[in-house]
């Protein structure tokens, strides 16, 4: 491939972004952001990418399956959160008029590639990018540098602060709503939320008794 088109210059993604269309990113999964940004790193391989989406990534997987298995857990409903949210021409296989998910062997079959698909799109992608992290040199230490941990949880707190405002016209650092996924209950934000919030606390206090271990200040 030729070098002058591919890495892209990151100045030219940013020239580029005011001119998409807004249902691309507005009203969408936070999962749709993180598959974008990884679209952003294939295509200008920026290495600290690389490492905000095996981060953002592994928050995101613990998150949406804390939902899932809490949708299990108080209402007995096994991953329907995953079969209405997935595009409409697997939806329609395994979700009725009513919202609701229905069982025939074509549907269990559609349920099946849905659970494929999102292994490979949420704790796939991060498998990858972390195999190829160690390739190049990295190691899992380089992955909890104080730059991602913060710019990680930034993100994602914008992604709340954003739909927050386009959908209830307020401001909060934690969305919560009908707007952007398929959802019965609202109930299954909490534990996402507090899956992340554990997730980061996890990471700070690794981050925390590796830096007393070493004696390393380094960012």
């Amino acid at each position: 491939m030729d070098t002058k088109l591919w890495p892209l210059n990151p100045i030219v993604i940013l020239s580029i972004a005011p001119l998409l269309p807004s249902q691309i990113y507005l009203n969408r999964g936070f999962t749709v952001w993180y598959h974008l940004i990884t679209i952003i790193y294939l295509l200008t391989k920026k290495e600290p990418l690389r490492r905000f989406l095996i981060m953002q990534g592994t928050s995101i997987s613990l998150g949406w399956y804390a939902a899932i298995i809490n949708d299990f857990y108080l209402h007995g409903r096994f991953a329907h959160m995953l079969y209405m949210n997935m595009p409409t021409s697997m939806k329609i296989a395994m979700v009725d008029e009513t919202g609701h998910v229905f069982y025939t062997y074509n549907s269990i079959i559609f349920m099946l590639l849905a659970h494929i698909l999102d292994t490979c799109l949420h704790p796939g992608i991060v498998f990858l990018l972390y195999k190829s992290h160690c390739k190049e040199g990295g190691n899992f230490q380089d992955v909890f540098s104080w730059n991602i941990i913060i710019a990680t949880f930034t993100v994602s707190r914008l992604w709340s602060v954003v739909h927050t405002h386009h959908n209830h016209g307020e401001i909060g650092a934690w969305y919560f709503g009908y707007d952007v996924y398929h959802l019965h209950d609202l109930d299954c934000w909490m534990p996402a939320y507090l899956m992340e919030g554990l997730f980061y606390a996890g990471a700070i206090t690794y981050k925390m008794i590796h830096l007393y271990k070493n004696d390393d200040l380094k960012m």
